[in-house]
């Protein structure tokens, strides 16, 4: 009998099983058949017995004894509704796993590992409230249960208890120091709250233990870097491509700093359009170590990054290239040029466009803006500044803004700002305005770069915790020497560095 709605029939799980064997998947086949057969008594053993092909007689017939001595040992039972459970979640059945798990704490009610279990696929369900039910009664039924600890904390962080959730963390590391899933999230906590030494201290506990770990390898990365430590940094930085960023051609021609003097490399973008901009400053360097370099960029940046690197060969992303020796990530080139000193970043103006705005000369300053990035962008809600709250910066008369905003929210300003959107159609007309301009104020977005690497005077906005390139409580970048930050508290958010912002731009533009 079924329990509730998504508790399979024993019909269900017979045509499961007869389907997986009839695909040859034996080993979902004879699980299956076991479910099957515990969800049966005896009297409906029989009656299916009856109806089965005289072929399988005897196999499921052993199934069904192994089946009956196992629901009569409550711990042999709990531990195939278990097994089955894990099954079923492997195959992608959540469903039928959670009713098994379900099933294996009647079984054993005192079990540890059943409950635990349960509150797995109940957090995978959504349910929080369950799911860390069922892990408080874990830790009780066995205080030394890591896992459990773990995930406590995780029904905690998610329903915004911080601080409770920092103490299962604690109390996870203590039973198993060094514990890749405990340490990596108080790691993330601690960067939050700015601790940066307690979220190294936290990474480098994982990776003692776990030294191959990609996420703490690459949450390490952002300390690192943030820090200024660049040689580690560098290193731990390309375990990105484990965790949350996709390599485009296959390992065995990534170049690994072998000798490539007669060799054609191709270096390809990875990431954003700011990204991109930020390291094309190094593609002059990468192609003395080459015979032949290519460089292959989103299409946005195509025509300005042809014209500011005209002794590179430059392509569009999409574009096949097929005569590569060997390839490179492009934010790969820190590690591969060894550049481990912040003096190394340093660059003259290196972007340039061939092309004329002609910004309509009134006398007036011009300020061009930018609230927001990419809305895709993992850190958007920390990274973006709503236009509501934005606008106060361009309050000032005597100033012509411009609307360097594109994409959807190009039109949240209304008509507050001078338009610029039918005049952009890529990164070579940005650049053409950009040049025109006194001052550029814009969020941490590819307009920020832009501007900066055009060495126009740009105040950029960046989040309490930013990307690493910005290291922290600095309001200089030797990234973009004619770059100022402007950064959002942890306390206030953004009212106070805004308020900021629009009393220096009259002092900027020499204007009262």
């Amino acid at each position: 009998m079924s329990d509730s709605p998504d508790s399979p029939t024993p019909e269900q799980v017979w045509k499961a099983a007869f389907d997986a064997l009839q695909s040859g998947d034996e080993t979902k086949a004879q699980d299956s058949f076991l479910h099957w057969a515990l969800l049966i008594d005896e009297n409906a053993q029989a009656a299916w017995l009856k109806e089965i092909p005289a072929e399988l007689h005897n196999t499921i017939g052993s199934i069904l004894r192994t089946a009956n001595t196992i629901s009569a040992n409550p711990n042999d039972s709990a531990h195939a509704w278990e097994r089955l459970g894990n099954a079923w979640s492997i195959a992608d059945r959540p469903d039928w796993a959670h009713d098994c798990f379900t099933r294996a704490t009647r079984a054993a009610p005192k079990s540890a590992v059943a409950h635990y279990h349960l509150g797995v696929s109940f957090f995978g369900m959504g349910s929080i409230d369950e799911a860390e039910a069922c892990f408080i009664l874990t830790t009780k039924l066995d205080p030394a249960h890591a896992d459990s600890r773990y995930n406590l904390g995780l029904c905690h962080q998610t329903n915004g208890n911080s601080e409770s959730a920092k103490q299962e963390y604690l109390k996870a590391l203590e039973i198993e120091p060094g514990h890749r899933f405990a340490g990596n999230n108080l790691a993330s906590m601690h960067m939050g709250e700015l601790n940066l030494d307690q979220a190294r201290d936290c990474l480098d506990s994982v990776i003692e233990s776990h030294p191959e770990n990609p996420p703490a390898r690459r949450n390490r990365a952002q300390v690192l870097l943030l820090q200024g430590e660049f040689k580690q940094g560098w290193a731990d930085f390309e375990y990105r491509f484990q965790t949350d960023t996709r390599e485009q051609h296959h390992a065995k021609t990534l170049w690994r700093s072998e000798p490539i003097h007669d060799k054609h490399l191709l270096v390809h973008f990875e990431q954003g359009l700011g990204d991109t901009i930020m390291f094309s400053r190094f593609l002059p360097r990468i192609r003395e170590h080459c015979g032949r370099l290519t460089f292959a960029c989103q299409k946005p940046l195509l025509s300005l990054i042809k014209h500011s690197f005209p002794q590179i060969d430059v392509v569009a992303g999409d574009e096949s290239v097929a005569d590569f020796d060997v390839h490179l990530p492009l934010l790969s080139l820190g590690d591969r040029l060894g550049l481990h000193t912040e003096s190394e970043f340093q660059s003259e103006p290196y972007l340039f466009t061939d092309k004329n705005a002609a910004l309509p000369n009134n006398g007036k300053p011009k300020v061009g803006v930018a609230w927001a990035g990419n809305p895709n962008h993992k850190s958007d809600g920390s990274r973006s500044i709503p236009w509501e709250q934005f606008k106060a910066v361009v309050e000032l008369d005597g100033i012509d803004f411009y609307n360097l905003q594109v994409g959807p929210r190009a039109s949240d300003c209304g008509g507050g700002l001078i338009p610029l959107h039918n005049r952009i159609t890529d990164f070579s007309d940005t650049a053409a305005i950009v040049n025109e301009l006194d001052l550029v104020i814009t969020v941490d977005t590819a307009v920020a770069n832009l501007a900066a690497a055009l060495s126009k005077p740009t105040w950029i906005l960046i989040a309490a915790l930013p990307d690493w390139r910005w290291r922290m409580e600095r309001d200089e970048t030797v990234w973009y020497p004619s770059a100022t930050l402007f950064r959002a508290s942890k306390q206030t958010g953004w009212d106070a560095t805004l308020a900021e912002v629009k009393k220096r731009i009259p002092r900027q533009l020499e204007f009262s």
